[in-house]
């Protein structure tokens, strides 16, 4: 019997030990914007994570995207709840994004769910989008049924807002509290 084929089970047992190492590997995200990219089906390019926030629920992470195939010329802007389980190691939980359709101020809000330790599912509602129109200097929504300022994000590619548990209408307002647009009722 050759030798080759005396060591081939020793080989193939070598080949599925080194696969099934390279797949384990292959299953981590090693950051959010890998993880919210894997989660989209690679459907969306991650250009700036604008914000994280660490919570009870797990890590909110604000971020803006572009579709992959660059055929759609908006800018999008999302929400994901994720666990990080390591500095190089991030897990998808629930995520929502929107078009940034208007130049001025574009806002939404969604529910996202998270479920918990006794299997109950835990709907948790978010503001968010970003502001274009340089008069704006505020933008307001109701969280736990009051209303609250939202903090603007200023970064380089633009101003943005987004704030966990709020919802109602999201208005933009002047310097002088005046409401010059406004989202929902």
């Amino acid at each position: 019997m050759p030798l080759i084929l005396k060591r081939l089970p020793q080989f193939t047992m070598h080949l599925l030990l080194i696969s099934l190492v390279f797949i384990f590997i292959g299953c981590s995200n090693e950051s959010p914007e890998e993880a919210i990219h894997n989660g989209w089906s690679g459907e969306i390019e991650v250009n700036d994570i604008i914000s994280k926030q660490e919570t009870n629920h797990g890590t909110f992470v604000f971020f803006s995207a572009y579709d992959v195939d660059g055929n759609d010329k908006f800018e999008r802007v999302g929400v994901a709840l994720m666990d990080k389980n390591s500095d190089s190691d991030w897990e998808l939980n629930d995520s929502t994004i929107d078009t940034v359709a208007s130049d001025s101020f574009a806002a939404h809000h969604k529910i996202l769910h998270i479920e918990n330790e006794k299997g109950k599912v835990i709907e948790i509602p978010i503001a968010f989008g970003k502001v274009g129109d340089i008069n704006i200097s505020s933008v307001t929504a109701e969280v736990n049924n009051e209303i609250e300022k939202i903090e603007i994000i200023p970064i380089n590619s633009g101003r943005y807002f987004y704030k966990v548990n709020a919802w109602g209408p999201i208005k933009a307002l002047d310097k002088n509290g005046k409401v010059i647009d406004q989202y929902g009722f």
